[in-house]
């Protein structure tokens, strides 16, 4: 659309109202010929409803008995097959079963034709039987006219009258409402095409009067596009759209030309501005050759002395390195020497408990060792002073016994005195004194028995005194060695406390000497990167300097 040219969009607009005005008609012709139909619809409707009137005035002469059922129908048939109207339009009567009772061609009547067919492959009786069972309704077919020749569409209404079971139709031919259309429709188009003949000459006649001058403006804008200012615009004296076009172009052929002279003014100003700013440049490369000059030797230096301090930091760097390295293996000697220590330590300290342990069962045994002396040496003491006792006794009963054989003797003697009355008493007497020999004798022993008794237990009392006062002396050296080995403990834990601590401590130096070393090896590596980076400078100062004089050469140049 927006390639189109004034004629060709006048002309569009043209064939857009020609087909618009066109697609009315034809709307317009449709609807007419819809409006004849439905008159022939209503028309069929209101016949075939006075046919069916007519048949049921005569069923009810049948319910009245003035007639048979047999007669009336052949009476309604008779009545139905006279009718005509239109030209040579007829009605049809057909039973529910298909049979044709009244029909414009005799040879039909009679004869079941519920598979006849049109040229359309529809069964004509059948449909229309079918709408008459239904209630009644229109159907169209293409069927030949009674008076013959070729098919034409028929439009056809069927009614029923059920107490017969018929199916009452009457149909029209629409080919003349087509052929009316038709005609229409040529009118209209006839008189589509004269307007649209008409349209396109005046088109021709407004795009020639609109077209041909603004195409000469158009080929004026186009020599003024190019430069060409002595141009003469046309048609500037019209009062129309024209007219103004042209006088705004010759308005706008002013401002060019007062446009170029002004440029040639711009230029002349242009040139003088060139010439000052080329001297203030080559001025401005002069001063900044030799100030780029100073700085890029300044650089230069610093870089030097970079590069320079970079490689001392660098060796200085290696060297704490080597010497961060050795330390740390020396550290971790030593914290290996601690760690064995304080293992050893922690071992002796066990043992110092484990002695203090034994020394206090040690003591306690040798207080329960001295209490079981005491009750040792008591216990002996009561033994003596029963051995005494007992001695006492035994004096007693060699007393007793020295005595009795005293009195045995006496007895004896007493016995041989009296002769033979006095030799019982004699045995009695000799056997007293046996006895109070044995009993002397007895107590002798045991008095040499009890003294030994006596002696051992004095000896015995006089060793477990000494066994009290040595378990005495053992209680003391026991208690001064628990003593000695509590402050041995305590010592122990002491320095087992320290050797963690000093443990501790190499190991934090360890730590401190791997991040000096981690630092030394950061700081080596920043020191080549120092090294790097002067070395770069130096090459960018360089190259710099070499870009510097090509830009003051070009811009000296320029």
């Amino acid at each position: 659309m927006k390639n189109l040219s004034i004629f060709q969009r006048l002309l569009l607009i043209i064939i857009t109202l020609s087909v618009a005005f066109g697609g009315i008609a034809i709307e317009q012709v449709w609807s007419v010929r819809q409006i004849i139909l439905r008159e022939r619809e209503d028309k069929l409707r209101d016949m075939v409803t006075s046919v069916v009137r007519m048949v049921t005035t005569y069923d009810d002469e049948v319910k009245a008995g003035h007639m048979t059922l047999a007669d009336a129908q052949e009476a309604a048939k008779k009545a139905i097959r006279g009718m005509r109207w239109g030209d040579g339009d007829y009605y049809g009567v057909y039973a529910y079963d298909g049979t044709t009772l009244v029909h414009a061609n005799p040879k039909n009547e009679g004869v079941n034709r519920i598979n006849a067919t049109d040229k359309h492959g529809r069964r004509t009786v059948e449909d229309l039987i079918k709408l008459a069972q239904s209630g009644g309704g229109f159907s169209e077919f293409m069927i030949p006219r009674a008076s013959g020749g070729a098919e034409a569409p028929k439009q056809e209404f069927s009614a029923p009258y059920e107490p017969w079971k018929w199916a009452i139709q009457a149909g029209v031919y629409t080919d003349d409402i087509d052929t009316v259309m038709y005609q229409q429709a040529a009118w209209i188009g006839g008189i589509a095409a004269v307007v649209l003949f008409c349209s396109v000459g005046i088109a021709l006649v407004l795009g020639r009067g609109i077209t041909r001058p603004i195409g000469r403006l158009c080929d004026a804008m186009d020599r003024l596009a190019a430069g060409d200012t002595d141009v003469v615009v046309p048609h500037a004296d019209l009062a129309n759209e024209t007219g103004r076009i042209a006088r705004a172009l010759t308005v706008f052929q002013g401002s060019i030309i007062e446009r170029a002279q002004l440029r040639l003014a711009q230029d002349r100003n242009r040139e003088e501005a060139e010439e000052r700013s080329r001297k203030l440049v080559q001025k401005l490369v002069d001063d900044l050759r030799a100030s780029v000059g100073r700085a890029v030797g300044t650089v230069t230096k610093a870089a030097a002395e970079m590069r320079g301090s970079s490689e001392v930091m660098s060796s200085n760097a290696n060297h704490a390195s080597e010497r961060s390295t050795s330390v740390a293996t020396a550290a971790d000697q030593a914290s290996a020497n601690v760690q064995t220590v304080a293992a050893a330590t922690e071992e002796l300290a066990t043992s110092v408990v484990e002695i203090s342990r034994q020394m206090s069962r040690s003591l306690a045994i040798a207080d329960k060792a001295q209490d079981d002396t005491v009750r040792t040496n008591r216990a002996m003491a009561g033994l003596a002073e029963a051995a005494g006792k007992i001695g006492e006794v035994i004096s007693l009963i060699d007393t007793i016994a020295s005595q009795t054989n005293l009195l045995a003797l006496n007895a004896t003697i007493e016995a041989a005195r009296a002769g033979e009355a006095g030799k019982g008493f004699a045995v009695v007497a000799s056997e007293v004194k046996a006895l109070a020999t044995q009993t002397g004798r007895a107590t002798g022993e045991i008095s040499g028995q009890i003294g030994e008794i006596q002696a051992a237990t004095r000896a015995a009392v006089d060793a477990i005194k000494e066994i009290g006062q040595t378990i005495a002396e053992m209680n003391e050296i026991g208690s001064s060695i628990a003593a000695a080995i509590e402050e041995q403990g305590a010592a122990t834990q002491e320095i087992t406390r320290n050797i963690q601590e000093a443990a501790r401590g190499t190991a934090e130096v360890t730590r401190f000497i791997g991040d000096i070393s981690e630092e030394v090896r950061a700081t080596f590596t920043q020191a080549s990167q120092v090294h790097g980076a002067a070395s770069g400078m130096e090459q960018i100062v360089s190259h710099l300097n070499v870009e510097v004089d090509t830009i003051l050469s070009n811009l000296q140049a320029a």
